[in-house]
């Protein structure tokens, strides 16, 4: 395949595309609709194009999910052979479904339909950048792109869920509140990339002192780029060329984490099986915690730890990466065990 242009300055450099950007380019997108071939308009070209979307040998859509709250910017990716079932991709929070194409590259070679859609706040969704009033507002929208698209010809089941960081948290969060109805979860196992539980430096974020701070400041603080992965092309693009990185983090959503991760804690266990790959150079997450956190709250079925892996594993140099690269058509091809209860 050729190279991902923004994992290549001069390839990025020679297409000299149309800049996406948050507030314009969503006025270009319709609601998606899976019954029609897709083509683009000129600007939502430019953003396949910039983030190598284009590259990628499928049949695809792209559209807007109305949610509750937000207009969600969603995209399938469908295989030209019979897909063996879906996974529902959920990125991490300060990213956007875009910057994933590496992973849907890999799905779709292992024959499995992609939904992605981002985050409020994120990439071409709406909502204030980077911030959620409350995480349940999250999956609020992943049961309204669920029931979007569900019966879509395109998306077999099985479903399974993999998510990074926060991507990984709404799927567990999910998990847990099926398993507590005890009722099946829209996905029949789950791949968890670096996830949230507690954030690293955990006693800060319970430390009423702290929290006291956050809620008098203004209501955004300036984003500092952290190195969480190493790949410095990659680290380039979302420092200084991506238009569709935040530059300010709500502090909202900070207060909502905070009262998420008590709210986690006391959510009882469950036997959905979970995978999960961790690097152990993350500074971004408590894993240690987190990994015993996921131990007692579901069944884990395997664990990867990285151990020059960082936080973010999608776009993490591929030499370190390589492990993960091999569990992914594991997890795939896992044989389904029904249903739970």
């Amino acid at each position: 395949m050729p190279e991902i242009p923004f994992l290549n300055p001069s390839a990025l450099t020679a297409l000299n595309l149309p800049v996406p950007d948050r507030e314009q380019t969503p006025t270009c997108l319709h609601a998606l609709n899976l019954n029609r071939a897709y083509v683009p308009e000129p600007a939502l070209l430019a953003y396949q194009k910039l983030y190598g979307l284009d590259l990628l040998n499928c049949h695809y859509w792209q559209g807007l999910i109305e949610a509750k709250r937000f207009k969600l910017h969603a995209q399938v990716f469908e295989p030209k052979e019979k897909p063996f079932g879906t996974v529902f991709l959920l990125h991490g929070y300060l990213e956007h479904s875009g910057l994933y194409q590496p992973i849907i590259a890999e799905l779709l070679a292992q024959r499995f339909s992609v939904l992605v859609f981002d985050l409020p706040g994120h990439g071409l969704s709406s909502g204030s950048p980077a911030n959620i009033q409350n995480f349940n507002h999250y999956q609020d929208v992943l049961h309204s792109v669920y029931h979007y698209v569900k019966n879509a010809k395109q998306l077999p089941k099985p479903w399974v869920g993999i998510g990074q960081s926060t991507g990984g948290a709404i799927l567990m969060h999910h998990v847990l509140d099926y398993a507590e109805q005890r009722k099946n979860p829209f996905v029949e196992r789950v791949l968890l990339l670096s996830p949230l539980v507690r954030p690293a430096k955990t006693a800060w974020w319970h430390n009423p002192v702290g929290l006291g701070i956050i809620r008098r400041v203004r209501s955004q603080v300036p984003r500092h780029f952290r190195r969480n992965n190493h790949n410095p092309e990659y680290l380039r693009f979302i420092r200084l060329k991506d238009p569709l990185q935040p530059r300010m983090m709500g502090m909202d959503w900070i207060l909502a984490m905070s009262k998420w991760m008590l709210e986690m804690e006391q959510k009882p266990a469950c036997r959905i099986p979970v995978w999960l790959a961790q690097g152990a150079l993350d500074q971004t997450v408590d894993w240690k915690y987190n990994i015993e956190f996921i131990r007692k709250k579901f069944r884990l079925q395997t664990l990867l730890i990285l151990e020059e892996g960082s936080h973010q594993l999608i776009n993490e140099r591929a030499d370190i990466r390589a492990a993960l690269t091999g569990l992914i058509p594991a997890f795939l091809h896992a044989k389904s065990t029904g249903n739970f209860y």
